[in-house]
């Protein structure tokens, strides 16, 4: 009977510690919002710091429109839509935000060049963040979904032949490409990954050993089973590069050589895996979510020219 008891308390200590490091991981929490003076000081950011607040005021300027989706598992979904002022819109760009980020955050400095470029910008809310529901995220395997289910929403209100982008940064990088394994509706045309990781296990078992002092192969394969109980996912369920062997649609991606969040391996593993036309942009010297900011004339044109080059039919 001792020993049973002794194997109980260690088995509900085993639970109890998974069910901590999943909710340090997955569950909702705070946001990163450069629009706050706080959340930029002290970083990397900070040096355009002018800039990023120049991009975040043009958008909060805006005369935006609140959407509302139901998710495929029943969560209200939310966004809002900046508009063209015209029925002559060239289509619409998805712009879907990082881990414990906000769309006003992520897109800061390209909003208002999708804006130019003739583009409704639908900037999403991903689950469990902002004013969308959600306990717990899914790094991707989950939203993979939300971004169909927004393409959905997009297409009821312009029509299935207006163009459609997909354009993620970090975890929504990894989430517009696994989207794109999922069925994408015929009208979307591209999708632009920056910084996105291969899958949630990998990134997952990269930065793990930052947070806790326990071994990776102890710690991960726990907390995949506490995610599958909790979220109803695993970290192995799906991945970029199981998305980009069977994508038919082309893909910019891009990656800072210096990002070390998220490595730009994974970038490179993703474009290697993908059958679909590609195109890739390394940027010398830049971090994490940093390669607009440290290369915006190389950035500018690749994206505008991949738009510009996949835009027709």
């Amino acid at each position: 009977m001792l020993i049973a008891a002794i194997f109980i308390i260690l088995l509900l200590a085993y639970i109890a510690l998974g069910i901590y490091c999943v909710n340090k991981a997955c569950k909702r929490r705070g946001e990163l919002d450069l629009a706050k003076p706080s959340h930029i000081k002290g970083t990397t950011m900070e040096k355009y710091e002018e800039k990023i607040r120049a991009g975040i005021n043009w958008i909060e300027r805006q005369n935006s429109i609140p959407l509302r989706i139901t998710s495929h598992d029943g969560l209200r979904l939310a966004a809002r839509l900046i508009e063209q002022p015209s029925e002559k819109a060239r289509g619409t760009i998805i712009a879907v935000h990082g881990y414990r980020s906000k769309a006003h955050s992520d897109f800061s400095c390209s909003a208002q060049l999708y804006y130019q470029m003739g583009y409704h910008v639908l900037l999403v809310d991903q689950r469990a963040h902002g004013q969308s529901e959600g306990k717990y995220l899914g790094f991707g395997v989950l939203e993979r979904y939300d971004c169909i289910a927004w393409i959905n929403c997009i297409n009821a209100r312009y029509g299935k032949e207006k163009p459609v982008f997909l354009c993620g940064m970090s975890m929504g990088a990894s989430t517009v490409l696994m989207a794109s394994g999922s069925g994408l509706p015929n009208n979307v045309r591209g999708i632009i990954a920056d910084c996105g990781f291969t899958s949630p296990w990998d990134i997952l078992k990269k930065e793990l050993p930052h947070y806790f002092r326990l071994p990776v192969w102890f710690l991960l394969p726990l907390m995949n089973v506490v995610t599958h109980m909790l979220a109803g996912y695993g970290f192995r369920d799906y991945s970029t590069l199981e998305a980009m062997k069977v994508n038919t649609r082309p893909v910019l991606f891009v990656h800072g050589k210096a990002d070390d969040f998220v490595p730009p391996w994974m970038t490179q593993a993703a474009y290697d895996a993908c059958t679909a036309e590609k195109q890739l942009l390394l940027v010398e010297g830049a971090g994490h979510g940093m390669s607009f900011l440290l290369s915006e004339t190389a950035y500018c044109k690749a994206m505008t020219d991949f738009i510009g080059k996949y835009s027709a039919p």
